[in-house]
């Protein structure tokens, strides 16, 4: 397993680099709340995450010819990212859409939009990037739920930096596939435990000592590869049983899942089958992810190049990944004081 060791320590890891100081793990959606007042009058709120220059947020609008904004609200212009709006419609309980209206383009971000009648549960619409224009559905489907919950999972797996390093170095650290599948095995099942009991609000930890943690544990992985591949902790606990130290780490791990699920919220009448869907996204989002590291070592390591360097920038690599982990720590630290 040294070849997968070798390039995606190297590859990985400077692509950790790169992207550290940008965010390590912003998967949080443009969050739009209606809460249905009377059959003909709305409330939309609405939060985006901070990670657009001022000016460049979407504007947020409840669209449909019946109704109209009361209340001195500007409409189509970007209004902060933070802000509510007060509709009127002329028709009773409208079909209506929810439309994100950017300056620019939109960078990425995904969208959640909560409906909360008057009569009923809350229906909520989980959609990507792309759909900028969200009609609100009297109520979602089970395959809805199972769509929404799925890419919910796999894009937070795919754009979160942290978790991703972390498989990396469980990786690494296997050393062979018989011992990936196992390692990769402990850490999906820990963490699946602690997501499913955070989210059921069973148990839970602050966010920012969970994702400070979640720095420290790529921290502690880094370094105990460095050590040993100078000739120290041959023994360690880490590289003589890492399906355990997975499931340690992994049941940290969950706890950050957690904390992206809770802000999309769960269906009042599909919790379980949307913390299902959920969960089986992220282990897609882990799977190829593995795949494709794999994929790439098998292409990588026929380049000269890089065969003939591979201690030096193995080594590299595993320094970016623990130099990344130390800068979240001490930034993610700051929250805690």
């Amino acid at each position: 397993m040294r070849p997968i060791f070798l390039l995606a320590s190297v590859l990985l890891g400077l692509a950790g680099l790169i992207a550290g100081p940008v965010g390590a793990d912003e998967a949080r959606p443009v969050y739009v709340e209606i809460v249905e007042q009377k059959s003909t009058e709305y409330l939309l709120k609405w939060k985006i995450p901070p990670v657009m220059p001022g000016g460049q947020e979407p504007a947020v609008e409840l669209n449909h010819s019946s109704c109209s904004l009361v209340g001195g609200g500007i409409s189509g212009q970007p209004a902060g990212l933070v802000g509510k709006k007060f509709y009127r419609c002329a028709q009773a309980n409208p079909v209506f859409s929810i439309d994100l209206i950017y300056p620019r383009s939109n960078p990425a971000l995904t969208s959640l939009v909560v409906f909360k009648p008057l009569v009923g549960d809350p229906v909520q619409v989980f959609s990507g990037p792309e759909k900028i224009s969200i009609e609100l559905p009297l109520a979602s489907s089970a395959a809805d739920v199972a769509k929404q919950y799925t890419v919910a999972g796999i894009e937070h797996i795919l754009v979160g930096t942290d978790h991703l390093l972390f498989v990396l170095c469980l990786i690494m650290i296997a050393g062979s596939f018989k011992r990936l599948l196992l390692t990769v095995t402990g850490f999906t099942v820990a963490h699946s435990i602690t997501l499913s009991l955070a989210t059921l609000n069973i148990f839970r930890l602050p966010t920012e000592l969970v994702e400070l943690l979640i720095a420290l544990s790529i921290l502690l992985l880094a370094v105990e590869i460095i050590k040993h591949r100078h000739g120290g902790e041959k023994d360690s606990f880490t590289w003589r049983y890492p399906v355990s130290a997975s499931a340690v780490f992994g049941l940290l791990h969950g706890f950050g899942f957690a904390v992206v699920l809770q802000e999309l919220g769960l269906p009042a009448s599909m919790k379980i089958q949307a913390l299902l869907f959920f969960n089986i996204g992220v282990e897609l989002g882990q799977l190829a992810f593995i795949v494709g590291v794999l994929a790439l070592v098998m292409v990588a390591t026929k380049v000269t190049v890089i065969s003939k360097h591979q201690s030096r920038l193995a080594d590299i690599a595993v320094y970016a990944i623990g130099t990344c982990s130390a800068y979240w720590l001490f930034e993610r630290s700051a929250f805690l004081i």
